[in-house]
């Protein structure tokens, strides 16, 4: 019984060293895991030396490398922002899908419509304002903190 429980245990301890992968961030950081899976924006991965879940954003991630293969996967492909015009390029997120990026700041900025708007049209045009004073700043994520008719206003993340 004691010979099963070894070989079991080597058994499992060699499956996981050799799943290790590196994770190549935007950033130029570089970091050893073991690969889960990517779901809803998300990569998870465990570090080598422990069984506990942890998350990244696919957007702060460039690649990821399988170190027994030598075989590369790209995740995201980096924005480049010029200015205002590129606002289309700006990801809107959720709050856990910045794990990863780093907070740059807080934009705000107003609702201009026209009388007998539509509130989803007002809607847009706040986000659309938003995103516009994020490519300004040279920011491509942004988490809307409010969509309010007097209050607008969302954090910016850069890589």
């Amino acid at each position: 019984m004691k010979n099963l429980f070894i070989a079991f245990t080597i058994l499992f301890t060699t499956s996981l060293i050799a799943q290790t992968h590196q994770i190549i961030k935007h950033d130029g950081e570089t970091m050893d895991i073991n690969f889960i899976k990517t779901a809803n924006n998300l990569v998870y991965y465990t570090l080598p030396q422990s069984v506990e879940e942890k998350t990244i954003s696919q957007y702060a991630v460039a690649q990821l490398n399988e170190k027994s293969k030598s075989d590369s996967k790209i995740i995201s492909e980096k924005i480049q922002l010029n200015g205002k015009s590129d606002y289309k390029k700006v990801v809107v997120l959720k709050k856990h899908q910045t794990i990863g990026l780093k907070e740059s700041g807080i934009i705000t900025s107003f609702y201009g419509g026209t009388k007998g708007e539509s509130p989803l049209s007002f809607s847009d045009n706040g986000e659309k304002r938003l995103k516009q004073n994020a490519a300004l700043k040279g920011s491509a994520f942004i988490v809307i903190l409010s969509n309010e008719l007097k209050d607008l206003k969302a954090a910016i993340y850069t890589y």
